[in-house]
């Protein structure tokens, strides 16, 4: 029944078609969603082809809602969600029914969207804020660090420099102890002077 120009059926269209077990009705001209009670007596239809039509997605209607559970969630799956697409209103054009409709029947996963964007901004200040605490503990513990390293070396420097002095004082005050007396140096006049 592919590109017939249909545009109607009703609970009485399939209804004497009881071993249906598959039905293609690409590029019809389908608006109104269908019910799943039209297809009560086709216990074996696995196959529904819906794409291509001129469907009129009112996603508050629950019948819409109601036949695109019964074509598309498993185990009884008829037909590809993605090629279920809305041509009218507007403002839905072109997309799928689940893109369409998904926050009108999924309402409160809305509302959660919102609720996970303020947690979602709570979460990453607080991050941020323990982010900015925890760099700047680690910039002053480093300062911290660096400056007792720098104490310490300058502590043995001047260690160093207090240990050559008394090596210097003492290596004088032995140079001066060991120093000979001026006067043996002279040597005692001889008999000829």
């Amino acid at each position: 029944l592919n590109y017939n120009r249909i545009s109607n059926v009703n609970n009485f269209t399939f209804f004497m078609l009881p071993r249906l077990t598959g039905l293609a009705v690409i590029g019809n001209r389908f608006t109104t969603i269908w019910r799943r009670s039209y297809f009560e007596s086709n216990p074996y239809l696995d196959r529904l082809d819906l794409s291509d039509n001129m469907w009129r997605c009112d996603c508050v209607d629950e019948n819409m809602f109601d036949f695109y559970e019964f074509i598309t969630l498993e185990p009884n799956k008829k037909e590809e969600s993605y090629n279920l697409i809305c041509n009218s209103p507007i403002n839905v054009i072109g997309q799928t029914w689940l893109e369409a409709c998904y926050f009108t029947w999924n309402p409160t996963e809305k509302a959660g969207n919102m609720d996970n964007v303020v947690w979602f901004c709570i979460v990453m200040i607080v991050g941020l804020a323990l982010c900015f605490v925890l760099v700047n503990g680690i910039r002053r513990s480093m300062k911290r660090r660096l400056a007792s390293i720098q104490a310490e070396r300058e502590r043995q420097a001047e260690q160093v420099r207090d240990r050559l002095r008394q090596l210097r004082i003492q290596a004088e005050q032995e140079a001066l102890c060991n120093t000979p007396d001026p006067r043996d140096l002279i040597a005692p006049p001889s008999y000829d002077e």
